[in-house]
C-alpha cells in the first residue's frame, strides 16, 4: 500500500506544481470577508477532486488493486483537508501544490523507511541505509520551508499584514517620532560616505539626527576626509581605533555615546546608500502602533544595469525581499536587516543593545525583539539603493558572514525557537520560531547538496569500475521520475525568481546559477559554524581592471577543482551508456557541476563588467573591507570533511556477499509480493549495468531519494524527491539564501 501511496504522491504532486507553475488570467476579486474564503474553499475542495481523477487514472492504468487505489485516493483527500485551514488565504493551485507534495514526501520517507528494514541487507548497509533516511528527513524539513514560501508567494490572495508603501496618510509634523540615523563605514572610499551623509541631509522630515562613525578604520587618509566634512554641515562624527564587537560594536558605542537623548527611533544606513528624501516621512509613522518594535524596507541597488552579471546578481538579491521577508511577514516573522531599518529605541535598550559576537547582529537583534513580546513590519516599497559587492569574491565573502551569522543564530538561541513556548520569557510564537529556525537551517542544504556531490561521483567510479554493488538499490520506476523532478524543481525555483522579480528567463537563470556557484562557500561556513565562536573571514584578493582567468582559478580554486571532478564524473559514468545508471548519474552530476564551473565564469565577468568611474575605483579596493583571516583557507577542511562523511556513508551502503532486491514500486501497488533474488555464489562478480533492463549501479541512488530540496538562505532551494541533487541556494542558494539566507 505504501508503494500506491508513493505514486500518487508522485503524480499528485508533479501535476499540481505544473498547474502552479502555468500563467494564469488574473482577476480583481475581494480578498478578504466570508464570500472570498468560501470561493477559496470550495474551489480548493474542486482542485483536490481533479488531482484524484488523474491520480486515478493513472493508478488504474499501471493495474493498481482496488483496494490501494482507493487507499491513496482517500489519503490524499484526508491530507488536503487536514491543510485547508493553514491554507485559507490561498487559491486553489497553490493549497493541492502543497498538501500534494507533503503527501509525497510522507509517502517516500515512510515506503523507504519500510524498505531499509524488509530489504534483507547487512547490518553495516542497514545502518547506512538509516543514517542516509535520517538526512532525507532533513532534506524534507527545508524542502517544507521552500515550498512554503513558494506557495506563498504565488498563489496568496489575501496578506492580512503586508505594508505596501509605509504609512498611508501624513502625519503632522509635531507627532513624529526624532530619529538618530547612524551610518557606519569600515575602509570606504570617503567620497562614497560624503555622498551617503549629503544625501541623509536632504530628507524630508522634520526631526532627525545623521551620527557616522568610522569603524577601526586603518587608513588616515579614508577617514580624515569624511571627520572634515562632518565638522564643517554639522553631523556628528567618531573615529574607533582598534574598537572590538565588529559592526555592532560600533553601533552600541553610538547608541551610548552619540545619540541624541530626544531620539525615539534609530535608523541604520550602509555607507554606500543613497536614501529617498521620503524614507521617514513614510516608515517613521509606522511606530504609531505601541507593539512595533521594528520595521524593514528592501535594502535595493543602484548601477546594476551596466552588464549581464550584475543584472542577474541584483535579481538574486531581490528574491529575498520579494518572496522571503513577505513571507515572513505574515507570521510576524520578518527579519530586521540592518540598513534600510528603524528601530524603536525604547526596544534596543530594554533587550540589551546590539550583541557583538554575532557577525549578523541585525538578524540576532529582531529575533531578541520579538521573543521579548516587540513586533515586527516589512515594507515592500524600496526607499534607498546600495552598491552590490562588486567582485565575486567580495560576493562569496559577503555569502560566508550571513551564513556564519544565521548558525551563530541558531546555536544560541536554539531553545527559544524549540522550547519555551509561552513561559513569559519567551513570546515567540509558533509561526515566529517556523519562520527563524527553518531559516537558520536552510543554510545546510549546500552542504546537504555538497555531500550528494560526493555520493554522485562515488557512484560513476563504481560504473566505471563495473562495480554494480550500490546503484542497484533503486528500482526502474524509481530511478525513472528522477530527472524529471529535478527539472521541476529547477523550473520552479527560476519561475518564481522570475515572476516575482520582473527578471527576463536568461536573467533568472543566470540568478539561480549565481546562487548556486557560492554553495561551495556556504557548504563551509555552515559546517565551521558549528565549531568556532569566531568567522574566520575570507580576504578579498587584489584585482584589476584586466581579469585573467588564472585569477579566478586562484580565488575559486575550491570550486575549479570540483568542476573538474564532476567532470572526470560525467565521464567515467558514460563510459557504460546503456541503461539507467550511465546516464542518470551523469545528467545528476551535470547541474552541479555547471555550477561550480559558473564561479570562474562569475568571477571574470564581474571583472570586465563595466561600471560608471566611482565604482570602478571602488572594485579595485573590496579587498580592503573584508576582515583579517588566517593566511590558510579553511575551504579544504571543509571539502575534505565532507568527502570524508560521503565515503563513511558509502562504506556503509556497500553490500556483504549476498543480493539485495530494489525497492519494488509497481510490484506491491498491484499486489505482487516482491521476492528477494536468490543468493549468488559469493565468488560471481556482479554485472554492470549494461542493458536495458539492467539494474542501476551507482551509489548515488541510494543518496538521491530525498524527498525534498535543500539550499541556501540567501538563496532558494528546488524542492523534489531527489532534493539534494540540485540544493544549493540562497539567497542561496540559494541567492540565496538566504537566509535564513538573510542580508
Amino acid at each position: 500500500m505504501l508503494a500506491t501511496f508513493l505514486i500518487a504522491g508522485l503524480v499528485a504532486s508533479i501535476l499540481s506544481n505544473i498547474v502552479l507553475l502555468l500563467p494564469w488570467p488574473s482577476w480583481r476579486l475581494r480578498p478578504a470577508g466570508a464570500w472570498p474564503w468560501s470561493r477559496r474553499l470550495l474551489l480548493a475542495l474542486i482542485g483536490t477532486a481533479a488531482a484524484d481523477v488523474v491520480t486515478y487514472g493513472v493508478l488504474r492504468g499501471l493495474g493498481v488493486t482496488h483496494r490501494n487505489l482507493y487507499a491513496a485516493l482517500l489519503a490524499l483527500t484526508v491530507m488536503s483537508l487536514l491543510w485547508l485551514p493553514a491554507t485559507r488565504r490561498w487559491n486553489a493551485r497553490g493549497h493541492v501544490c502543497w498538501s500534494s507534495t507533503i503527501f509525497l514526501f510522507v509517502a517516500y520517507l515512510a515506503f523507504m523507511l519500510q524498505w531499509t528494514f524488509t530489504a534483507g541487507m547487512p547490518a553495516a548497509s542497514e545502518a547506512g541505509g538509516m543514517a542516509l533516511w535520517v538526512l532525507e528527513v532533513f532534506a524534507a524539513v527545508l524542502g517544507c520551508a521552500y515550498l512554503w514560501e513558494l506557495c506563498d508567494a504565488l498563489a496568496s490572495e489575501h496578506w492580512r499584514r503586508r505594508v505596501a508603501r509605509g504609512a498611508p496618510a501624513v502625519v503632522p509634523g509635531g507627532e513624529l517620532p526624532f530619529v538618530s540615523l547612524h551610518v557606519p563605514a569600515h575602509n570606504e572610499p570617503p567620497e562614497m560616505v560624503i555622498a551617503t551623509l549629503s544625501a541623509l541631509r536632504e530628507l524630508d522630515y522634520p526631526r532627525y539626527e545623521v551620527v557616522a562613525i568610522d569603524d577601526n578604520t586603518d587608513d588616515e587618509q579614508l577617514w580624515r576626509p569624511i571627520e572634515a566634512w562632518c565638522r564643517d554641515n554639522g553631523v556628528k562624527f567618531a573615529h574607533l581605533d582598534d574598537w572590538p564587537g565588529y559592526k555592532s560594536g560600533a553601533l552600541n558605542y553610538a547608541l551610548a555615546n552619540l545619540t541624541d537623548p530626544a531620539a525615539d527611533l534609530i535608523g541604520v544606513v550602509d555607507a554606500d546608500y543613497h536614501m529617498d528624501p521620503d524614507f521617514l516621512r513614510r516608515c517613521a509613522p509606522l511606530f504609531a502602533e505601541a507593539s512595533v518594535g521594528f520595521i524593514q524596507a528592501p535594502q535595493d541597488y543602484r548601477d546594476w544595469q551596466h552588464a549581464s552579471y550584475y543584472r542577474r546578481l541584483y535579481y538574486s538579491y531581490s528574491y529575498f525581499f520579494a518572496v522571503s521577508q513577505p513571507s515572513r511577514n505574515e507570521r510576524d516573522g520578518a527579519i530586521f536587516a540592518g540598513t534600510m531599518g528603524l528601530i524603536r529605541r525604547r526596544a534596543l535598550e530594554d533587550v540589551g543593545g546590539w550583541d557583538e559576537w554575532c557577525i549578523t547582529e541585525d538578524a540576532e537583534l529582531s529575533l531578541r525583539l520579538l521573543r521579548a513580546g516587540w513586533s515586527g513590519l516589512h515594507v515592500d516599497k524600496s526607499f534607498g539603493y546600495g552598491v552590490m559587492p562588486l567582485t565575486f569574491e567580495a560576493l562569496k565573502g559577503q555569502r560566508f558572514r550571513w551564513c556564519f551569522g544565521g548558525i551563530q543564530i541558531l546555536r544560541m538561541h536554539w531553545r527559544s525557537l524549540v522550547s519555551g513556548f509561552g513561559d513569559g520569557r519567551n513570546r515567540l510564537s509558533l509561526g515566529q520560531r517556523w519562520a527563524y529556525l527553518s531559516g537558520a537551517l536552510q543554510w545546510y542544504g549546500d552542504f546537504l547538496a555538497l555531500l550528494f556531490f560526493f555520493f554522485l561521483l562515488g557512484g560513476a567510479i563504481n560504473i566505471a569500475s563495473g562495480g554494480g554493488l550500490l546503484f542497484r538499490k533503486l528500482s526502474g520506476f524509481l530511478i525513472a521520475t528522477i530527472g524529471l523532478l529535478v527539472g521541476i524543481g529547477i523550473v520552479r525555483a527560476v519561475a518564481l525568481l522570475r515572476r516575482r522579480t520582473g527578471a527576463a528567463w536568461r536573467d533568472a537563470i543566470g540568478a539561480f546559477l549565481i546562487w548556486q556557484s557560492t554553495s561551495l562557500i556556504t557548504a563551509r561556513a555552515s559546517v565551521q559554524a558549528l565549531f568556532a565562536k569566531q568567522a574566520e573571514f575570507l580576504r578579498t584578493p587584489k584585482t584589476t581592471e584586466e581579469a585573467k582567468l588564472l585569477d579566478a582559478v586562484k580565488g575559486n580554486w575550491g570550486e575549479t577543482l570540483l568542476m573538474l571532478a564532476g567532470l572526470g564524473g560525467i565521464a567515467a559514468a558514460m563510459t557504460h551508456p546503456r541503461g539507467y545508471a550511465g546516464p542518470l548519474t551523469a545528467g545528476l552530476l551535470l547541474w552541479p557541476t555547471i555550477a561550480y564551473g559558473t564561479a570562474l565564469v562569475n568571477s571574470v565577468a564581474a571583472q570586465r563588467a563595466a561600471l560608471p568611474a566611482d565604482l570602478r575605483a571602488r572594485r579595485r579596493t573590496e579587498f580592503l573591507r573584508s576582515s583579517p583571516t588566517r593566511r590558510l583557507s579553511l575551504a579544504a577542511g571543509g571539502l575534505f570533511g565532507a568527502g570524508a562523511v560521503a565515503i563513511a556513508v558509502l562504506a556503509l551502503l556497500s553490500p556483504g556477499h549476498r543480493p539485495v532486491a530494489p525497492p519494488s514500486v509497481i510490484g506491491p501497488a498491484q499486489g505482487h509480493r516482491a521476492t528477494p533474488p536468490a543468493s549468488a555464489p559469493a565468488s560471481t562478480k556482479p554485472p554492470a549495468s549494461s542493458g536495458p533492463s539492467a539494474q542501476p549501479t551507482t551509489s548515488s541512488a541510494r543518496a538521491s531519494r530525498s524527498p525534498s530540496a535543500s539550499a541556501s538562505s540567501s538563496s532558494p532551494a528546488t524542492t523534489t524527491p531527489t532534493a539534494t541533487a540540485t540544493a544549493t541556494v540562497t539567497p542561496t542558494a540559494t541567492p540565496t539564501t538566504t537566509a535564513s539566507s538573510t542580508p
